[in-house]
């Protein structure tokens, strides 16, 4: 018999590719800057800007012996309490601004000895902690006065008429985050001063 005739051989197809062609990529848009965008402040850090103006504005109000900017910084009516650095307990913002118009003729500023700061010096180590709603502050500075001639207070922290009182004292300062009638603005709703020891002294224990 005739050999059989061998079967062609189909052509091979090319296996597909796995991988897709990527479409041609458009060009990229050039970006353009934008300005960054300002930070915001964190609620702590506003808390704490919005405290220390008002105790600024309390240690300003008395340097000028100012009773308006001194109300400004206290809460108002029957809330505000205080430790006067006279040693005596004042229970409302009317007591307090009763006292402040008393002192008017018992006491005059003066320039510290040392011709710097006048009379209330600048506060220093100045602490604060805030909690929420409520913070406190704590401050030392010199407080230095002219008693007048004229006065007739009886206190045992200042000197005779005539002299010039020179009181190194420490203060404490407490916010809260609420007014008199009830808004959520900081106030001072107490303060406490008292002497301080005199410079140089040694710290008891240590």
């Amino acid at each position: 018999m005739a050999a059989k005739a061998k079967k062609k051989a189909k052509p091979s197809r090319p296996k597909k590719s796995s991988v897709r062609a990527k479409p041609a990529t458009r060009a990229k848009a050039r970006k353009v800057s934008q300005p960054a965008a300002p930070k915001r402040r964190s609620g702590e850090a506003r808390d704490r800007e919005e405290i220390l103006a008002v105790s600024r504005k309390w240690w300003e109000a008395n340097r000028l012996g100012s009773v308006p900017l001194m109300c400004e910084a206290f809460v108002g009516g029957d809330k505000f309490h205080g430790f006067n650095l006279n040693g005596h307990t004042y229970y409302a913002l009317d007591e307090w601004v009763q006292l402040w118009k008393y002192l008017a003729h018992v006491m005059k500023a003066a320039a510290a000895p040392d011709g710097g700061e006048a009379a209330l010096g600048r506060p220093r180590d100045v602490r604060l902690m805030i909690r929420g709603d409520m913070a406190f502050l704590t401050a030392e500075s010199v407080f230095t006065v002219n008693v007048l001639a004229t006065s007739d207070a009886e206190s045992a922290l200042l000197p005779g008429p005539g002299n010039v009182a020179r009181i190194p004292f420490r203060a404490t300062e407490i916010f809260v985050r609420e007014d008199h009638e009830g808004k959520r603005v900081w106030k001072m709703w107490h303060f406490h001063a008292s002497p301080r020891a005199p410079e140089g002294e040694r710290r008891m224990a240590f």
